[in-house]
């Protein structure tokens, strides 16, 4: 019994380029939204706060492209940049952040819960680092004011530079 074969070059069976970039695109895309929702879902809420969904919001504002045949993923979710790298958050205006510690502020500036200022009592003790903003009347602290702060930069809220090569890999191995 005879066997023939007919032997093709690799490059002559493969598919385009652009549907080999294209697949890459979209793996580690999934991957990366994949990632970021495991890892709002992995997050407890903080204390009586309500569970922000964060990671959640961050993984629906993932956005991909393939330009001259490479992949460019972009995460629009403002404060990804800075988990990722770390740094330091400085008030905007003012002379401290404000930290919202009760749910009835959850999501609010001083300034929206309480434009006419007679609500809150800002509480800063003289030599001290770090003030309060309480509810005047139960003295309740609504939020927690400090100077700055400090996030360290935490290279696990992306996937490894190995994953995301082996989510390319992979897509792209699906369609040959």
């Amino acid at each position: 019994m005879k066997l023939k074969l007919n032997v093709i070059s690799a490059a002559d069976t493969l598919p385009p380029v652009e549907e080999l970039a294209d697949a890459a695109r979209y793996g580690v895309e999934v991957l990366i939204k994949n990632h970021l929702r495991s890892r709002n879902n992995s997050r407890p809420p903080r204390g009586l706060m309500p569970k922000t969904n964060y990671y959640a919001d961050a993984a629906e504002s993932v956005t991909s492209a393939t330009k001259n045949n490479q992949v460019e993923v972009t995460i629009s979710q403002e404060g990804i940049a800075l988990h990722y790298y770390g740094g330091t958050i400085l008030p905007f205006k003012g002379k401290a952040l404000a930290i919202p510690q009760h749910p009835i502020v959850y999501d609010q500036k001083p300034s929206e819960f309480d434009p006419s200022r007679m609500i809150l009592n800002c509480v800063w003790p003289k030599g001290r680092t770090a003030g309060t903003l309480r509810h005047k009347e139960s003295g309740e602290i609504l939020y927690l004011l400090i100077p700055r702060a400090n996030i360290p930069a935490d290279r696990t809220v992306l996937p490894n530079e190995t994953d995301v090569t082996a989510a390319a890999n992979n897509a792209m191995e699906s369609i040959i």
